[in-house]
């Protein structure tokens, strides 16, 4: 069960996440936002050891509930807008029961594409997010595990390097997230 002691602060993550660019990153896409938004949801991820899916969420009854599905509480990613404001941009999110893969993206096309011929669902908007690559907040590298189809989101670049070392591929700056 996680307390709100599990839950780490802002200023604690902040301060452990790294703001440096990943050196093998191509960017897919670039926005200039030209409003500062507010970004103070924590997004939280959740791993199953049995599956090897990651996801995240804003919800803390989400993180709770899903311990209960084997999912545990491995991490804080960033902070997030829960509703929409200027600058922002939807995060949406989608699941494969069949590859037992859940992920974000900002690309409706890929959201199509994804349910219409992958087996996804559509689980709604995950979160607000900065456009990828748009030069405010931090990037929230996205990444996929060829074996198990997992997709994983980081913004610290040695934990990219790390997965990336384990057998991950890197598909680019899902989002620009908060730090």
């Amino acid at each position: 069960m996680v307390t709100g002691r599990a839950l780490v602060s802002r200023a604690v993550i902040a301060a452990l996440v790294a703001v440096a660019a990943v050196a093998t990153v191509t960017p897919t896409a670039t926005a200039t936002v030209t409003t500062t938004a507010s970004l103070n949801e924590a997004f939280y991820r959740l791993y199953s050891p049995s599956t090897g899916d990651n996801y995240n969420t804003t919800s803390q009854s989400e993180v709770i509930n899903a311990q209960s599905k084997g999912y545990s509480y491995s991490g804080f990613d960033a902070f997030v807008s829960s509703s929409p404001q200027a600058g922002l941009i939807p995060f949406y999110r989608i699941y494969s029961p069949q590859r037992r893969d859940r992920y974000h993206t900002v690309s409706w096309d890929e959201v199509v594409s994804a349910t219409t011929t992958q087996g996804y669902t559509y689980e709604g908007v995950g979160a607000y997010v900065y456009p990828p690559n748009s030069g405010v907040g931090v990037q929230f590298h996205r990444l996929r595990h060829p074996g198990n189809g997992d997709h994983v989101l980081m913004t610290n670049p040695a934990e990219v390097s790390s997965a990336i070392n384990s057998g991950y591929a890197y598909e680019g700056v899902a989002a620009n997230v908060g730090a």
